[in-house]
C-alpha cells in the first residue's frame, strides 16, 4: 500500500503532516490543507454537492463501511441512485455475493480478509490514507456470480472515510 505526497490542491502549500490519529494525506479531496480544508467546511457548502465536485468515484463511509454518501460520479458507475446506496453496507452496494449470506455484509468469514473493508478500518483507526489497494470482489448478479478486481484508495474525512474507486473490472483484465 502507497501513502500519497502532501501538496495542497488549492493554495499548493506543502501540508504538514497531522499528528496521528488525524486527517492526514488527503489524497481524495485533492488534497485540501488544512486552511483550506476548514474554509471548505465553514463555507456551508452541502456535503452532497463538495463530494459531487470530485471528479472521481467516491463513497464516504464510516468504520463499518456503511455508506453515508455517495456522489454522483460513483452513483452513475454504479447504475444507483441514492436511495440504493445510502444507509447500505459496501457489500451490498456493490452486489457482493457474501453480503448476501444470512450473516450479511461484514460479518462472514470471507469478510474478514475483504481489502475494502481492511482498507476503510485501517484509514479510519490510523487516519493514514491508501492509494491504489488491489482489492477483489465476488459479485452476484442474477443468480450469476462474476469476479472483479478493483483498485481503491482511502482517506480520512472528519469521522468517516472516503473511499475512491480507481478501477473497477472483471478479474483477469490488464490494469
Amino acid at each position: 500500500m502507497t501513502v500519497a505526497a502532501n501538496l495542497c490542491s488549492k493554495c499548493r502549500k506543502e501540508i504538514p503532516p497531522f499528528p496521528p490519529g488525524l486527517l492526514t494525506d488527503r489524497i481524495i479531496t485533492g488534497g485540501l490543507c488544512q486552511e483550506c480544508f476548514q474554509h471548505v467546511a465553514e463555507s456551508g457548502m452541502p456535503l452532497a454537492d463538495f463530494l459531487d465536485a470530485l471528479e472521481a468515484p467516491v463513497l464516504l463511509v464510516d468504520s463499518d463501511v456503511v455508506v453515508k454518501a455517495a456522489n454522483q460520479v460513483v452513483r452513475t458507475m454504479l447504475g444507483k441512485d441514492i436511495s440504493q446506496v445510502q444507509g447500505y453496507r459496501g457489500g451490498d452496494v456493490f452486489v457482493c455475493a457474501y453480503a448476501r449470506l444470512p450473516e450479511g455484509c461484514g460479518r462472514t468469514v470471507h469478510c474478514s480478509g475483504c481489502a475494502i473493508r481492511l482498507s476503510v478500518m485501517e484509514t479510519f483507526t490510523t487516519g493514514k490514507s491508501l492509494l491504489n489497494v488491489p482489492a477483489h470482489l465476488h459479485q452476484q448478479v442474477d443468480n450469476r456470480f462474476q469476479p472483479m478486481d478493483l483498485r481503491i484508495s482511502t482517506e480520512k474525512f472528519w469521522s468517516m472515510v472516503l473511499l475512491r474507486i480507481d478501477y473497477i473490472g472483471p478479474s483477469g483484465e490488464v490494469h
